[in-house]
Order: C-alpha cells, then structure tokens, then sequence
C-alpha cells in the first residue's frame, strides 16, 4: 500500500469540471459518425486532431466546435452518463459540473431539452454508479450578449430542481472585459445565486482582482497569479474565497515547466483556501486522481495535508448544508480507515 492507492482510494468531491472536457475522443467520434459530420464539415479530421493533440490556444474554439457536433438529446445524455461514470472510478460522490447551454440552443434544441437530457445522463450515474452531479450554467467571456439568457435559466424556478446550484464565467479575459458581466452578477447576487467565474490566465493578479471587485465570487477558478499579488492573497483570506486549483491547466496553458513550479504551498501557507480539480480532463490528458497525486509528489504536501483539500472540495461545494455536514462526517471516517490501510502499514513495513 502507499500514498497513492490512499488517494485513490479517498473518497472525493469535485468543484471544477467542465462537461464537455471530460468527452472521450471514442465517445465523440461515435457521435459524430451517427450525426454525419465527417461527411458535412471540410475540416473534420483537422477538429478530432485538435481533440487527440490540442492547441491551447484554440481550447475555446474547439469546445464550441465539438459542442455543434452533439445536436441530439441522446449525445448529451451519453456525454453527461460518461462524465459520472468517470468520476465514479475515482471515487468522486459529488461534482460541481461547467456547462454553456449556448451552443446547444443555437444548434436547434430548446433550454428544456437540454437541461432534460444532461439531468437524463446525470440520474443514470447516479443510479447506476453513486455519484451525483450538479450544474454551474456557465457565460463565455466572448459572448456577454447571451448572459442575460443564462442567467434566466440558472435563476427560473425549476433551477434547483434541475440541479442548477451557480453562475459560471469561463474564457480568455482579454475578450471582454469583467464590467460587461456585471448587471449579470448583480442579479445573480440579489436571487442569492452563487457565482463561480475563471480569472487570472491573462490578466494574472490584475484579472483577479477584478473579478473580486466585480463579480463576488463564492469560489474563484484559478486565481492564476494570486500568489504573487498580495492585496489579492489579503482579500481571499479576508473574504474565506477558496481557489478551485487545476495544475494541469496551468502547464498546458505554459505558465509553468512542471508541477513542482506551481505556488501551492505559497498559496497554502498563506491561508488560501484551496480545492483540487481536472477542469478538462480530456484536453490536459488529466484526472482528478492525478493532481492530488502530484500535489503530493512535486508540491511537497502530507497525506493529512491532502486529506484537508479534499475536505475542502466539501466544505465549499455548493451542497445543502445538512449533505455537506453528513458527508464531511462520512469522509473523515473512511479517511480515518485507509489511513491504517493503506498508510500506517506502509510506515511500519521494515
């Protein structure tokens, strides 16, 4: 036994995943074989290319390529069912899943539709696998147009019902601006909706801050350049906002050369709450699994030390409060358990 069958053995949550990162390349050419888009788009096989091998800076663009691929209600239930199945393997019982209905809707299908069948892929994980997901309706930085929209279906009153529990805000920030989210956010504050907005790849701290100042965040996705801005470092200890932490992201993206070069224990043993996440697993050739592991391997933290990020990923989802206090319960105890298992017996091994 060792660390490593420890964390992935742990049970977990998960607060950052996109949807349609997680998409398998098998899944998504099945898909658009059955859709016919090999046959239909001059550049099919440059788009899986992009997929199997991808261009950081084209993510965007190729998730709104391949989401216009998925033009049934079928492709988003088998997409939703396969990202809990996913999960599942890694012990995850809980995620907080990204999702832009927008492509969907301008590919012909209704808001019903679409919430109907991920919320049909998402009860068959749950069914079949324990593991429950939840949706964070996420605005793209290039279309602010379409925010009002997104916000009316995160705050309808069939929202919760549909496991809607956020607003999310994803893309390059140099697209536009934070300011042309605001009223979005402002009316996301008053319905006393969460907000979950990326910041930091472009801007670093300077985005964050932004963000901060703007948006109100209950979570904040990435937060890159914090370490290195203190008056930002000053109001996410202040304001008790957790980081929701990709490494991989971060790699890929080129701001670092290896795991071992990212703040975390800066940011860590400055007080910053932080979770571990995957963001895009498909696309940063990541799983969850994964990060806590090289959390542990190039960040330099203890197996208790792992065991208080998971916690986190709990203690700041966005569950009702009696699920959360039962299930942080329920995680110490296992916790407790492989810790004898899979840890002390690798201690006392002569």
């Amino acid at each position: 036994m060792s660390v490593e069958s420890f964390i992935r053995a742990m049970p977990k949550v998960e607060l950052h995943v996109h949807l349609e990162g997680a998409i398998r390349l098998e899944t998504l050419r099945i898909i658009a074989e059955q859709n016919e888009i090999p046959e239909t788009l001059k550049d099919y096989a440059t788009w899986i290319d992009l997929v199997e091998h991808p261009d950081y800076q084209r993510i965007d663009e190729t998730i709104f390529t391949i989401s216009q691929w998925l033009q049934a209600p079928e492709d988003l239930s088998l997409m939703a069912y396969e990202l809990g199945v996913s999960l599942a393997k890694q012990n995850v019982k809980y995620a907080e899943v990204q999702v832009n209905p927008i492509p969907y809707i301008e590919g012909g299908l209704a808001f019903d539709q679409f919430i109907t069948a991920i919320n049909d892929g998402r009860d068959r994980a749950e069914r079949g696998w324990h593991v429950r997901m939840a949706w964070i309706l996420t605005m793209t930085r290039d279309n602010p147009r379409r925010s009002d929209d997104i916000l009316r279906w995160a705050t309808g009153a069939s929202a919760r019902k549909n496991g809607i529990v956020a607003l999310g805000l994803s893309g390059p920030e140099n697209a536009q601006p934070i300011g042309q989210f605001e009223r979005a956010f402002r009316n996301a504050e008053k319905k006393e909706l969460p907000c979950v907005p990326h910041a930091g790849d472009t801007l670093g701290g300077e985005g964050v801050l932004e963000v901060l100042q703007v948006a109100h965040p209950y979570r904040l996705v990435d937060g890159w350049g914090s370490a290195d801005a203190p008056d930002v470092l000053q109001q996410l200890v202040e304001q008790h906002i957790p980081l929701d932490v990709t490494i991989a992201r971060q790699l890929c993206l080129g701001h670092l050369e290896n795991y071992a070069g990212y703040p975390l224990r800066h940011l860590y043993d400055e007080g910053v709450l932080l979770t571990i996440n995957s963001d895009m697993p498909a696309f940063y050739k990541t799983t969850l699994n994964d990060e806590y592991l090289a959390v542990f391997e190039h960040c330099g933290f203890a197996p208790e030390e792992i065991e208080e990020l998971a916690l986190n990923a709990v203690r700041y989802s966005l569950l009702q409060e009696d699920e959360r206090q039962a299930m942080l319960e329920s995680f110490r105890t296992t916790y407790a358990s492989l810790r004898v298992e899979h840890l002390v017996s690798e201690e006392s091994t002569p």
